[in-house]
Order: structure tokens, then sequence, then C-alpha cells
């Protein structure tokens, strides 16, 4: 018994060791200058009408920052969530990539992300990754559901008074698309009245995406 809990834990501290290696790895891609570049220009090829305008701004800022020492989204996620085993952020890096239609980071409730789904593609958000997300994904708009906040999803009593924690990661969300001047959109009907109050952009902003 003793043989085997030594083996273990020695092929946990090894396992635990490639994985250190590969976000070491993918923080130095994560922060490169060139494959930020390439994720600016691919966005703005892919959605010129919308995104072409905000990219020598973008592109600005991308140059002023170049010498600058960046902290990776990458290592900041893994070092709060050493335990995260099932959602690694180096995974998040997989929605890096050009896309045939609109990509769309979501808050979002079973309902809205299937409706979603179907016309677009759908980066779901969660209460502990929407800043690695938002700040690394190439995404056109945020789209936040009236009903995200129901009982059993990852955003469960969103909305509800006195839930400080959601609203408090809502208000993050927002922030982060607006700094990037990506359309917030609330989706839905009935929503409730801590976010009817807030400023959104209009449903009709996502049909101009596609």
């Amino acid at each position: 018994m003793r043989d085997r809990t030594a083996r273990l834990r020695a092929a946990l501290r090894e396992s635990d060791a490639r994985v250190e290696e590969l976000e070491r790895r993918l923080a130095a891609l994560e922060t490169s200058t060139t494959v930020q570049f390439g994720r600016l220009v691919a966005g703005a090829a892919r959605n010129p009408r919308r995104r072409a305008a905000r990219l020598p701004r973008e592109l600005y800022r991308l140059w002023r920052r170049r010498d600058r020492p960046m902290e990776s989204a990458t290592l900041r996620e893994s070092a709060t969530r050493r335990l995260d085993r099932f959602d690694r952020p180096e995974d998040r890096l997989l929605v890096q990539h050009t896309s045939a239609v609109p990509v769309v980071a979501g808050i979002l409730g079973r309902d809205a992300a299937a409706e979603l789904s179907g016309r677009y593609e759908v980066v779901p958000l969660h209460p502990h990754d929407v800043r690695t997300v938002l700040q690394t994904a190439d995404v056109d708009a945020l789209v936040v559901d009236a009903r995200a906040g129901e009982p059993g999803g990852p955003w469960a009593y969103l909305g509800v008074p006195g839930m400080f924690d959601r609203d408090r990661d809502l208000d993050e969300a927002r922030s982060l698309a607006r700094a990037r001047e990506i359309p917030v959109v609330l989706w839905g009907e009935n929503p409730p009245p801590t976010m009817a109050v807030l400023d959104w952009d209009p449903v009709a902003t996502l049909k101009e995406l596609r």
C-alpha cells in the first residue's frame, strides 16, 4: 500500500511539472506581440465592418506595450486556481482562431446558449474565467442572458438582490468588454431589475455582426 501511494505521489509530481512547463510555454505564446498582432488583424479581416474601424487604435496600444512586461493571464489564472484541473487556462486559448461566423462570449442560460449557438460561435463565460477569456479571446460581442441567473447554471442567482459576487463578476465582464470596445448586449425579455437598469447595446448589434 505504501509503495502504491509513493508511486502515485511521484506520478502526480511529474504530472504537475509537465503542466507547469506547458503553462510557461503557453504564457510566452499568450504574451507574444506577434500572436496578439495576428489576432487583431484576423479579427478585423473576419468582420471588417465592425472590427476594422478600431484596428488602428488596438494596434497602436499594442505597439505602446511592446516592451512592457506583461503578466500572462494563463499564469495568473493558474496561480489562483491551482486545483482546477478540468477547465485549464491553456484550454481557453483554443478560442483564439478565425471563424466563418461571428464569435460571441456569453453569460448564458441553457436555452439562450442553444439558441445562439445556431447563429454564432459561442464562447461560454463562467464567473471564475471572465477576466481570462475577455482579455485573451477574439470575440465580437458579449451577450448576457436575462435568464442566466436561473438556479442550476454557472451564473445561478445573477440579478438576485444581495448576490454581490455575481453582480461583481458581471460588472467586471462588462468593464473588460467596454475597454476593448466590444458590444455588450442583453439577450431576452423581462430581465431582473438590477440588470435592466444597466447600460446595454441594442440587440440589433448582433444582427450587424453577421
